[in-house]
């Protein structure tokens, strides 16, 4: 009798956790929901005007367009997917799903994320985008290798690769740059055409020993050139050859800071002919992270301006800012200057007090608060950026800003700020604030190089004799 009470209470406490699970919306719901979603975009976030003077990409008509997909829906996995097509069609990293402490919020997001979103980075194939070209890694099937690597890429499904690359890789969130050499939009991102359009077929027309041949990609895997990476080490090395402090920070981690800055210390009195910090790969985190390590090192105060506009006044918090109304192609906002303790780093008590330039190494896949740093390179005459630009629309920008839709309970998080500092309308690409001071292009050897390279890429013997940014480095001193 026990036994069955207890498997029957057992029973009812999974049916109530179940029920407690469960979600069902009704079409106005789900209508009311997305209504939310674009009237928060389109007026809070100030990136959209850029975009569309640069790209020709109006996000927020292309937003009303995949509203009409709800008619079709029906079931709450059909209404995630089209939230999911909204936030991929903003094409940027902080218009994404978002971690709240809402726990409720947090499950039905969770959820949604794992079992309905089609548009992660799992389901995309890398690419190398080398002088307007697209260059592959190598694929093979059972039998061995298909597509050797650095083989031209010319065609996906047939399409030309910068018409399926702006037409259709657009839809997908955060893949697309845009390269004003070219004025084009570019990837290193390809995502399956049939994720991105009515298709049953996957090919790539790709360029092997001066043919071309056009393969079905379904069914092909990367070929791994090797099991060793450093990518992710942070590292503090002086390198007695030429007096180099090198620093290699691959995330902005508050939480590493203090570990760096005791390192660097160890180095004081040392003689330093130049300083050298990788943030290359690195894809954001806290400010304070890149701050603190650049007080760890100056010998005088390094000051930078800042203008950020928003749409919502409400996201500078405070009143003591000088503020003034502009226009960002049509799109009013208001546009607040900075000259605080912010935009000012004091040498800390353990610095260096190191009076020479610091070359700060970046690539195209930097973002968020490692581009506020480039941004900062780009007015200090203390920091020299050298690398490559990236192609996202960056700069400083308040942190991202996070909203729960209401019925369905979805969380997800918006740029509020856009960097607006010595910003041309002339010059749409100051906006986007990824102008690199020297840029530096890696050869296919050089990348090959880079490749198969087993021993660390950010090793004292790879970057003096292989790594093409450092060399370059090695150059300017």
């Amino acid at each position: 009798m026990y036994t069955n009470r207890k498997n029957i209470i057992t029973a009812l406490l999974a049916l109530l956790f179940m029920s407690a699970g469960a979600q069902s919306l009704t079409k106005q719901q789900m209508l009311e929901d997305y209504d939310q979603l674009y009237t928060t975009l389109t007026t809070k976030v100030p990136h959209f005007a850029v975009r569309k003077h640069v790209t020709g990409i109006d996000i927020p008509k292309e937003l009303r367009h995949i509203k009409h997909n709800i008619d079709t829906v029906t079931c709450d996995g059909g209404f995630y997917n089209v939230i999911f097509r909204a936030l991929a069609t903003c094409n940027d990293m902080h218009i994404s799903p978002n971690q709240t402490e809402d726990s409720v919020a947090m499950a039905h997001t969770k959820e949604a994320y794992t079992k309905y979103n089609p548009y992660k980075n799992s389901n995309a194939k890398s690419t190398f985008y080398i002088n307007g070209k697209y260059l592959t890694p190598g694929f093979r099937n059972k039998e061995g290798e298909v597509i050797p690597w650095f083989s031209e890429l010319t065609h996906v499904n047939g399409i030309p690769i910068d018409k399926y690359v702006a037409k259709y890789n657009s839809k997908v969130n955060s893949s697309n740059r845009w390269d004003f050499k070219r004025n084009k939009a570019w990837t290193t991102k390809l995502f399956d055409p049939r994720l991105t359009y009515k298709t049953n077929n996957y090919t790539w027309t790709v360029i092997i020993n001066g043919k071309s041949q056009t393969i079905d990609m379904t069914q092909l895997d990367y070929i791994y050139p090797r099991n060793y990476y450093d990518d992710n080490v942070f590292k503090v090395n002086y390198f007695e050859r030429d007096s180099t402090l090198y620093i290699r920070i691959p995330r902005m981690d508050y939480g590493k800071t203090g570990w760096i800055e005791d390192e660097i210390a160890k180095h004081k009195g040392k003689s330093l002919h130049s300083v050298i910090i990788d943030v290359r790969g690195n894809g954001g985190g806290s400010d304070m992270t890149w701050t603190h390590v650049i007080s760890s090192i100056i010998d005088s105060p390094l000051h930078f301006s800042l203008e950020q506009a928003a749409k919502d006044i409400r996201v500078f918090g405070k009143d003591d800012f000088t503020k003034k109304p502009i226009k960002v192609y049509g799109d009013s906002m208001t546009a607040c200057i900075d000259e605080g303790d912010w935009t000012t780093i004091q040498p800390s008590d353990r610095s260096l007090r190191y009076n020479g330039t610091i070359y700060v190494m970046v690539d195209h896949n930097i973002f968020s608060s490692t581009y506020s740093f480039l941004s900062v390179c780009q007015r200090c005459d203390r920091l020299v950026s050298v690398g490559r630009p990236t192609g996202f629309l960056g700069g400083i920008g308040a942190t991202p800003w996070a909203d729960i839709l209401r019925h369905s309970r979805f969380s997800y998080r918006y740029p509020t700020t856009i960097e607006t500092t010595d910003s041309d309308p002339r010059h749409p690409e100051t906006y986007y604030k990824d102008q690199v001071e020297i840029e530096v292009y890696p050869t296919i050897e050089e990348l090959r190089t880079q490749i198969f390279y087993n021993k660390g890429e950010h090793t004292e013997e790879f970057l003096y004799n292989h790594d093409w940014v450092f060399r370059k480095i090695l150059t300017l001193r």
